[in-house]
């Protein structure tokens, strides 16, 4: 099976192509079946790609309107006498975005018969991924590349050490935000990366991200690098390797590139990632057991409702873990 975000990718890359002028238009079929189509298409006036779907009725829009989406125009058009649905991208900027949405909705809406299944589809979807669209932010901060670069190193390590790739992509939450970086089948990790010579200390941002409660086992894997201005694992590097790790898992690869997108990545900014890499010194983990200093909410005086703290990991140093004892304990069924 083609993986779906280069299918999109080279379908826009063949809209570009197209013969056109004026208010002409083409466009090509994505996704679908012979009653409800999803199709890619470009507007030769301004070069704008486009997202149509139908043939859809209009009282679908007036029970449950769309979404509001800062930099997408959605309006009605007609084709062929069929009434379609379309999404227009009006920043240029964000045409990643867009064609990664394409990929989503593209598999989202594969096999949908029925035009209001597809519309549900279509407004369940947005509304998610007008987040995406939102954000003012520019490029990654210093910390959070070290904190991305940390979170891929240890993924591709993961791999690396014999956990098939959907599985860590799957279990890698880290951009959304999640308690822990990693939730796997039989334990979660939480990741802290740094760029800092002394590692006895790691900050902790809240009562939960230590707290073990509904994992099996709970593993803190700080992973320390040396940051170089020149050098091969930079963030495009670590991004391109999962990316081409993930040719043979079209869905998993369509999961990986919406979490870049939460995370902050975009390929555009790639010239701001391009001259920093990043050498591991040193991974180590520790278990996070009742011998672990943490702070949770089973552990604080009542009325204190949040906190952010920092661990000294000096004092926990002797049950301090290799990577190969990790991988271990997170392949074991037995708890501690």
């Amino acid at each position: 099976m083609a993986d779906i975000i280069n299918r999109i990718l080279e379908t826009w890359e063949s809209l570009l192509d197209e013969p056109g002028a004026g208010s002409q238009s083409a466009r090509y079929r994505i996704s679908g079946s012979p009653r409800f189509g999803a199709y890619l298409a470009i507007r030769f006036d301004d070069r704008a790609p486009v997202l149509e779907f139908g043939p859809i009725t209009p009282d679908l829009l007036k029970d449950a309107p769309l979404p509001s989406i800062k930099g997408v125009d959605s309006d009605l058009s007609y084709h062929n006498q069929e009434l379609f649905l379309s999404l227009t991208l009006k920043q240029s900027a964000a045409i990643d975005i867009f064609l990664t949405l394409a990929a989503r909705l593209s598999d989202d809406l594969s096999g949908v018969d029925y035009p209001i299944t597809g519309y549900n589809v279509i407004r369940r979807v947005l509304v998610v991924w007008r987040a995406f669209f939102s954000s003012e932010k520019k490029v990654l901060s210093g910390s959070e590349q070290t904190g991305l670069a940390g979170e891929l190193i240890l993924a591709t390590m993961f791999i690396d050490n014999g956990i098939e790739v959907p599985t860590v992509i799957r279990a890698w939450k880290g951009s959304e935000r999640s308690h822990h970086d990693f939730q796997l089948p039989l334990a979660s990790v939480e990741v802290k990366a740094t760029i800092a010579h002394n590692i006895e200390t790691v900050s902790i941002s809240s009562l939960r991200q230590l707290d073990p409660t509904g994992t099996q086992k709970l593993f803190l894997a700080q992973v320390a690098v040396d940051s170089h201005d020149h050098g091969d694992q930079t963030l495009p590097h670590l991004v391109s390797d999962i990316r081409q790790r993930l040719s043979s898992f079209p869905a998993d690869r369509l999961e990986f590139e919406e979490k870049l997108l939460e995370s902050g990545y975009r390929d555009k900014d790639e010239s701001n990632y391009a001259q920093r890499s990043f050498q591991v010194r040193k991974v180590r983990a520790f278990s996070v057991d009742e011998n672990f200093p943490k702070l949770t909410y089973d552990t604080i005086p009542e009325g204190i409702v949040e906190a952010a703290y920092q661990v000294n990991l000096g004092t926990v140093a002797l049950q301090a873990l290799t990577f190969d004892d990790l991988m271990l304990a997170i392949s074991s069924n037995q708890n501690d």
